[in-house]
């Protein structure tokens, strides 16, 4: 893990203005920091195959995560959260939606509807190891928590019928 490195997955990131004005303006708050952007138009393009992918999930050290346009239903969140990694931005995008309880301040991720960029900058800079772990540690645990396959699979199959 590095946890100098935000790192995207979000598709078209600088073709949503109130998504990527805010990574804009993290990253120029944290130059000592590596901010990766992967995705369609996206300046680190794609991650291929999705081993890759994978691998570039487990060295961030957070996911910057926000989608005005989300469903909350999304792989790449619930990915974040199985690889336990903590999400920064803007919470209120999942309210009432499946990957609400994925958002909780200060313990799961960074909500940027809480503080400000300058704010979120310091956070990012002064964040002790062992207080990212625990974060990364409760993201997973949360994702675990939600996440039931096999009730899943058994919806799904309840709809099929």
């Amino acid at each position: 893990v590095t946890v100098r490195r935000v790192t995207s997955f979000v598709n078209l990131l600088p073709g949503i203005p109130e998504a990527w004005a805010p990574y804009e303006g993290l990253r120029s708050r944290l130059p000592s920091y590596d901010f990766r952007s992967f995705g369609h138009d996206c300046p680190d393009g794609f991650r291929k195959p999705v081993e890759a992918l994978a691998d570039e999930m487990a060295q961030a050290g957070w996911a910057y995560h926000d989608k005005p346009t989300g469903d909350g239903f999304g792989h790449v969140i619930h990915n974040w959260a199985a690889v336990g990694r903590p999400l920064i931005g803007h919470a209120r995008y999942y309210a009432g939606q499946r990957a609400e309880p994925l958002w909780r301040d200060l313990e799961t991720c960074i909500d940027l509807d809480r503080h400000d960029l300058d704010e979120t900058a310091r956070i990012l800079r002064e964040i002790s190891p062992e207080r990212h772990g625990q974060m990364c540690r409760a993201i997973r645990e949360t994702f675990e928590a939600i996440y039931d396959p096999a009730a899943d699979a058994e919806a799904v199959r309840g709809l099929l019928l």
